[in-house]
């Protein structure tokens, strides 16, 4: 069924009241007002709409939508015209790149007219109609993507007005022929027939013969007889459109998207009706065998060809592949997955909040991090975590889907002028230009599928909310009443547009297609889920037609639309006439790969449909990105979205890369969790295989090695059957996503208890419905443990050393296999920091919280959700803590959900006052939080006020009075439910006692048990109640090898068995009914009656790479439960290399030589006992280094000079550059890679040194590098230094100076930096006589670098042809020469085949041959000659024609240019330097600069010709423009 219309029928009018109710959810009619910062906005203006667009809704996000809100635009281009309005008509001119800047060589008009706006009359899917009214005159013009002619209509009494400023203008009856107007384009003006014009100095007017219409064509580019050509066209020139639509149709069982673009016509006279229509490359190379293909000419576009053809109608199909929720949990087939790893990795997330302070676009990204995580969740069956996510995105969605009186925040706001939905607050200009709704509604929308997934029903009170934003962005009811059709994507363009009002002289834009493409993934997801198909079928059209646009227009996959200047695989912004590789945040260019990736989701795999492709870009950002550096500081760097890409094709290197940078700086809204997730399931199920499809569009197909994996996510409550295109058919269960892989497999880990003491076992058990299990092997921390072969499914673990220790198990059937859940066991206590209670009354400092004696104290002493302290204090656990002044270790970057632990001992029961210092440079303040003592929460919500509007070092005092505490030792807990606040010190002061008794617990003393015996008794008699009232006594296990059986539980002593050898922990609850203590008692069974010291080696860590002469640090944690640790013995491959009798032990193993460490302590308690650490193996590697002193330069000088040096250890190399120079500020430097060039920015290490490390670089690889330092005032650039990785100079002899030791030099005596040996026979060519070996001299051979024995030289100028770069000698080298053996100094190739005219037996490609060919440069098959004279009828091809693009400044022109140059920059700017460069990188000042208000006028006329970048440095920013230079 087409997709033509779809009603909504939940509005019948605009509303009326100030807030619209739908379901549950609700907006705003009425602005609410800015909030505290001043955001909250809409756009300025009313729409400058008239006629018929009056009465519909205010289109924006089109090619020309800076005519709705501003009174003209200078920025139309329709491909292939460029149109700009004024007040006396329209100027028609061809910019083939760029800005219009002056251009006017046509400006259509009438007499007199002169209005100070063109309003937007009407339009529809690509066309615009623009209106100008002048008292009683009124013109309208409209013009349409790929339309060559702009149609004109006038009233009656109205004089039609031509001014021609610039080529031949020529007057043939009714039509006016203007040959060269501009950049070598010609157009033609058509009168009604029977109409004249008339000329007076350069303007044409008409009355056309008391008609009303005409138009104006540009013809294609090309050699033929002009007035023929413009006969030719003649035949369009009446026929006007009228309305244009796209009609699409998704066929399901096929997978296939039909989209019909349909023209409606008026012909204004004559009989044929025909009408011309360019299609674009992403149209003409999707056509259904149905359609209607181009036949007539090619214009050359900024978008590549355009192709015309004639008819009103043609049709696109398009190939579905499906999309995923998420990739299907199979990791298990990849070989160093750890799923405990997955598991730590949700947990970090699990408990996350989203940002208060947040605007649209950042909380969609940070809704899509945790809706990615719990979607994994839910395939590991990780439920709980799953459900946390849940109930933390459906709070803030359901909050901005309401709208309550009075709030500026998480809400939406209908603006009827604009007629537009906007979401407070917003980012990025979403709502005062109302840029980007696609890109924020996509993440929202995405949030309400998965809502739906895992709570069903909730559509039914929040879907229509939904569906209005789904309208805002992309409605396809053209009679909607809210809402423009299809606001943000482009039907004929083939895309999205992000800029509402196309505000930029570039025309519009879009940047990030990746977010677009998620956008319709949200559609897919959401209509499927909810079972609305046509929001479904909207979001497959949208999907399959913008991965065309995408694949030609931004990736250029078939390297046909890129101009030759193009120097990267991909462009980061399509503007209407231009694409750049710039972001509008910076011009890094790992900012413009990132954007188009971002997010990876299971709609992404778009990205490697051409893996060929996808390779070429990862080769791309190996060698232009500092993605093999596992730690750089480009914040552009988005490592995961890489590897995420990379793992399309490449899974296993990107497990690699990833493994390599566990410090890396997440991006913000990416969930790690995904990325681990991502890349082992991806390494399990291989690449996506779009030779199949399926009939539901929830589904793809992966293969690996030929191995295919078959996915469905069924969202429906039924079981279904996926039918793919290969007949493979796949039962997919209700509610779930399964594959052809999984098998019936299940079972449940459990252990008795999940903490437990050093050197004890713990026990585990496999429950298991499957009664055909072949084998159960139990894993810890990733490594066999053991392996079971029948039930029960039950083991005991080694003995276990302090630490986070994680358990799963493999169940096998055959060789398939599944993964059971995660058991994580901690061995060891939570204890005070410094091992120093802390006393109340008295000072806590927040940033000294508890810590465990076993690693890290996530999830035991604390839950923090970023990873690392950002503060800087304890850096080996995640909390942000810092040292703030006087303040002491304080807190902050804290977030709702996370909490503190401290071990604290109150010397008596009573009510304190709690005094805290905190600061917030919210402008609302921060909080709230909570005290929790003895599992009680003993405050209200506290509150924390504002300390300054910004300064977040601005600390105060609040004071809470009536804190209860009971006396004794006990966890102090801090939980925050909400941020902005910095956390300092807790001073609590006695106030008062309790007004009531408590309980005191009294477990007694710890028991020592003889082993084999098995049984003791636990005596509570001591605990009594302050006010004597009668206890109820609650024994508990809290660990221990196995579990106690308690002859009775709940009596002040009782006998306990069971007992085997190791340490149990003994919890005693008493109550009075009302209040309760706890205390703890250890049972010790061995059979010495001395319990062996626990010990655990801190650091190093294990793997760890040193470098040879570097210390070392060995830190040891021990301590015994029934005495003290007397020593700690450290060792290295069991000698021992120290012993420390202190606690801390610690030793500093210094100047390590070359070699492998085995490192492990032992710690011996009083009484003798021992126990021995695990062991770290570290590596000391060797170092080869280089330094040169030197103070030549490249550009500028230095007045002192440089030291530059390259270090290698292992396959690491890091280079550093040293400024010599005293007189230096500001310094700032730029690694300089010499081939390819490339410029970054690297690291300062201290004060005027810089350098950036290399990972896994090979031995023998050579690096070539300069460096520039850039400081106040100017520059200067070292010269490039090779360096042979590997090589250490400081041992060898240099007899040349080259750089290169003699023991590896191909020629000791003559410098030769690059070793260059051509005929590789050991000797260096600047030393041998022979250099290509072809029994030649090299000064008698024509080509002395390349082995020619015969010496052929076509056009004999002295050079062999086989090095000849133009063998034929006509000025055109060979590798751009389509004739390279015959001379063609015009390179003449009339039918664009690849082969001058000159060697060509058929120059047009017609298949008739040149020598009977009547028109041998122009196709023309049929040969038709209607005269017989031997001159075929038809003539001509368009040949292309580039120039330069010009981005960041105002205006631009000439571009190209002669001897002069105009900038316009933006008003009040300072100017500080201006300077061009060419591609060598020299820099060139230009012969004289002036300004004139905010315009440079610049003389170029001592620069050559070529292509420069014009640097412009201003007060804040440097701004880059290409400039071509032609004489």
């Amino acid at each position: 069924m087409k997709k033509i219309v779809y009603l909504y029928l939940i509005f019948f009018a605009y509303p009326s009241l100030s807030q619209s109710q739908i379901g549950s959810g609700s907006y705003s009619t009425n602005f609410p007002g800015t909030d505290v910062a001043g955001r909250n906005g809409f756009p300025s203006g009313t729409p400058q709409l008239s006629g018929s667009a009056l009465s519909k809704p205010v289109p924006t996000n089109d090619w020309w939508s800076k005519l709705v809100k501003e009174n003209h635009a200078d920025n139309l281009f329709n491909y292939p015209l460029t149109m700009k309005t004024v007040n006396d008509g329209l100027i028609i001119t061809y910019i083939p790149w760029g800005v219009i800047g002056d251009s006017s060589p046509i400006v259509v008009g009438l007499d007199g007219l002169n209005s100070d706006k063109a309003t937007v009359s009407d339009f529809s899917d690509w066309t615009v109609s623009m209106n100008w009214k002048n008292s009683n005159s009124s013109l309208t013009a409209t013009s349409g993507i790929g339309m060559p002619f702009v149609y004109f209509e006038k009233m009656p009494s109205d004089i039609a007005e031509i001014r021609i400023s610039s080529g031949n203008a020529t007057i043939h009856d009714e039509i006016i022929v203007i040959e060269n107007a501009s950049s070598g384009a010609n157009f033609v003006v058509f009168g009604p027939t029977g109409s004249t014009w008339t000329k007076i100095d350069n303007t044409f007017s008409s009355s056309l013969d008391n008609k009303t219409y005409w138009s104006v064509a540009m013809l294609p580019m090309g050699s033929y007889n002009i007035l023929d050509k413009a006969n030719d066209y003649k035949t369009f020139a009446y026929t006007f459109p009228t309305d244009t639509r796209v009609v699409y149709d998704f066929d399901e069982s096929s997978s296939t998207v039909k989209s019909d673009y349909i023209i409606s016509t008026e012909v204004k006279e004559g009989d044929s009706g025909s009408f011309l229509q360019g299609l674009l490359p992403h149209h003409w190379n999707n056509l259904s065998s149905e359609s209607q293909t181009p036949n007539y000419d090619i214009y050359s576009t900024v978008r590549g060809e355009m192709k015309m053809m004639k008819g009103d109608h043609f049709q696109t199909k398009n190939t579905f592949h499906g999309i995923l929720p998420t990739l299907p949990y199979l990791n298990q087939y990849s070989e160093e997955f750890n799923p405990s790893d997955l598991y730590e990795k949700i947990s970090l997330l699990e408990d996350n909040s989203l940002d208060l302070w947040t605007d649209s676009y950042n909380e969609g990204q940070l809704m899509n991090r945790l809706i990615q995580t719990a979607r994994i969740a839910n395939e590991i069956d990780n439920i709980s975590a799953r459900d946390k996510i849940i109930n933390t995105i459906q709070e803030r969605l359901e909050d901005w889907l309401t709208y309550e009186s009075n709030e500026v925040a998480f809400l939406f706001y209908y603006n009827q002028d604009w007629t537009s939905l906007i979401g407070y607050p917003a980012g990025h200009g979403q709502d005062t230009n109302i840029n980007d709704h696609h890109f924020h509604w996509g993440y929202f929308i995405h949030a309400a599928a998965f809502m739906e997934q895992f709570r069903p029903g909730w559509y039914d009170e929040w879907g229509e909310m939904i569906n209005l934003l789904i309208r805002d962005a992309a409605s396809t009811d053209r009679n909607d009443l809210l809402f423009p059709f299809l606001r943000n994507f482009s039907p004929y363009a083939g895309h999205s547009w992000a800029n509402g009002f196309a505000s930029f002289p570039q025309g519009n834009d879009q940047e990030s297609t990746s977010e677009s493409m998620q956008f319709n993934s949200s559609l897919i997801h959401w209509g499927t889920v909810t079972g609305q198909d046509d929001i479904r079928d909207l979001g497959i059209f949208l999907y399959t037609t913008e991965q065309t646009a995408i694949e030609e227009y931004w990736f250029d996959i078939r390297e046909q639309n890129f101009s030759e200047q193009q120097q990267y695989g991909l462009v980061s912004r399509v503007w209407g006439n231009s694409y750049d590789n710039g972001t509008f945040w910076t011009a890094d260019i790992t900012a413009s790969y990132g954007i188009e990736f971002y997010p990876i989701h299971g709609g992404s795999f778009y990205l490697s449909h051409d893996k060929s492709y996808t390779e070429k870009i990862w080769n791309e950002i190996e060698s232009y990105t500092d993605i093999l550096n596992p730690i750089s500081d480009n914040p552009n760097l988005w490592y995961d979205t890489f590897w995420k890409y990379l793992a399309q094709i490449n899974p296993q290197k990107a497990i690699d890369l990833y493994d390599k940078s566990p410090n890396r700086n997440l991006k913000f809204g990416i969930s790690d969790a995904q990325t681990y997730y991502w890349l082992h399931s991806l390494n399990a199920i291989g690449s996506v295989d779009i030779s199949v499809t399926s009939d539901y569009p929830i589904a793809s197909v992966f293969d690996k090695n030929g191995k295919k994996t078959y996915v469905a996510h069924n969202y429906s409550s039924s079981p279904i059957d996926v039918e793919f295109s290969d007949g493979f058919i796949l039962n997919v269960p209700a509610n779930q996503m399964t594959t052809n892989r999984l098998k019936s497999i299940s079972g449940d880990l459990s252990t008795p208890f999940r903490q437990n003491y050093p050197n004890n076992t713990s026990y585990l058990t496999l429950k298991t419905d499957n009664a055909n299990l072949s084998k159960v092997e139990f894993y810890m921390n990733g490594n066999v443990i053991d392996s079971i072969f029948s039930q029960p499914y039950e083991i005991n673990t080694p003995a276990l050393e302090l630490g986070k220790h994680e358990f799963y198990a493999k169940m096998y059937v055959d060789d398939s296999f599944e993964l059971s859940n995660i058991v994580i066991i901690d061995v060891g206590e939570q204890l005070p920091f410094n091992s120093e209670l802390n006393i109340i009354p008295g000072t806590i400092e927040a940033g000294k919280y508890d810590y465990f004696e076993g690693g890290s104290s996530q999830g035991i002493a604390y839950k923090d959700f970023s990873k690392g302290s950002n503060g800087g204090y304890r850096v080996d656990e995640d909390v942000d803590a810092g040292m703030s002044g006087g303040e002491g270790a304080t807190v902050g970057w804290i977030e709702k959900g996370e909490w503190l632990e401290f071990t604290t001992d109150v010397a008596q029961s009573g009510l304190y006052t709690l005094k805290f210092r905190y600061s917030s440079g919210n402008p609302n303040g921060g909080g709230p939080f909570t005290l929790q003592a003895q599992d009680l929460v003993v405050t209200d919500s506290i509150y924390v006020p504002s300390t300054s509007s910004s300064n977040w070092d601005t600390w105060k005092t609040k004071e809470i009075s009536n804190v209860p505490l009971q006396k004794g030792e006990q966890i102090l807990r801090v939980n925050f439910y909400g941020g902005e606040f910095n956390l300092g010190k807790m001073i609590f002061e006695f106030n008062s006692p309790l007004a009531y008794g408590i309980p005191v617990a009294d477990a007694g003393g710890n028991i020592s048990v003889l082993y084999p015996e098995t049984t003791t008794s636990l005596d509570g008699s001591e605990s009594y109640h302050e006010t004597s009232q009668p206890l109820s006594f609650l024994w508990s296990q809290v660990y221990g090898p196995s579990t106690i059986e308690f002859q009775d539980s709940i009596s002040s002593t009782i006998n306990v068995s069971n007992l085997l050898k190791g340490v149990y922990k003994i919890n005693l609850k008493v109550s009075d009914g009302e209040y309760f203590d706890y205390d703890e008692v250890f049972i010790v069974v061995n059979e010495t009656g001395n319990s062996l010291p626990s010990i655990k080696l801190d650091q190093p860590a294990d793997g760890s790479y040193y470098k040879d002469g570097d210390d070392v640090v060995l830190k040891a944690s021990a301590s015994d439960l029934d005495g003290v640790v007397e020593f700690v013995k450290f060792y290295n491959n069991d000698t021992l290399i120290y012993q420390d009798d202190t606690d801390p032990f610690e030793f500093n193993f210094e100047n390590l030589s070359v070699g492998t460490y085995n490192l492990f302590a032992e710690a011996t308690d009083d009484k003798g006992g021992k126990s021995i650490s695990s062991t770290s193996t570290i590596y000391v590697q060797s170092v080869q280094d280089c330094y040169y002193i030197d103070s030549e330069s490249i550009q500028g000088s230095f007045s002192q000079g440089y030291r530059v040096g390259f270090e290698t250890t292992g396959k690491n190399v890091t280079v550093t550059f040293e400024l010599l120079d005293t007189d230096k500020n500001g310094v700032v430097a730029y690694l300089w890679r010499e081939n390819p060039f490339q410029e970054t920015q690297i690291s300062q290490i201290s004060e005027n040194i810089f350098g950036k490390t290399f990972y896994d670089v090979e031995e023998g690889t050579v690096l070539s590098y300069a460096c520039k330092f850039a400081f106040a005032g100017g520059l200067a650039v070292t010269k490039f230094f090779h360096y042979i990785v590997g090589d250490d100079c400081v041992e060898i002899i240099d007899t040349d100076n080259d750089g290169v030791g003699d023991n590896t030099d191909n020629c000791i005596d003559v410098p030769n930096i690059n070793q260059l040996d051509t005929d590789g026979d050991g000797i260096g060519d600047v030393c041998d006589t022979d250099d290509d070996g072809d029994g030649i001299e090299d000064t008698e051979d024509n080509c002395p670098l390349t082995a020619n024995a015969d010496q052929l030289d076509t056009d004999g100028d002295g050079i062999g042809d086989v090095c000849d770069t133009d063998d034929d000698g006509d000025g055109v080298l060979d590798t751009n020469d389509n004739c390279p053996l015959t001379a063609n100094a015009d390179q003449l190739d009339t039918d664009a085949d690849g082969t001058g005219d000159i060697c060509d037996t058929d120059d047009d490609g017609d298949g008739v041959e040149d020598s009977v060919d009547n028109c041998p440069l122009t196709a023309n098959p049929d040969q038709a000659d209607w005269n017989n004279n031997g001159i075929g009828d038809i003539c001509g091809d368009p040949k292309p024609l580039f120039t330069e693009k010009v981005t960041f400044v105002e205006n631009i022109y000439p571009n190209p240019t002669d001897d002069k140059l105009t900038v316009i920059v933006k008003p009040g700017l300072e100017i500080k330097d201006l300077y061009f460069v060419d591609f060598s990188g020299k820099t060139i000042k230009p012969k004289s600069v002036s300004r004139g208000g905010d315009n440079l006028d610049i003389n170029v006329s001592n620069l050559n010709e070529g292509i420069y970048v014009l640097e412009i440095v201003s007060d804040k920013e440097v701004d880059k423009v290409k400039v071509v230079i032609e004489r």
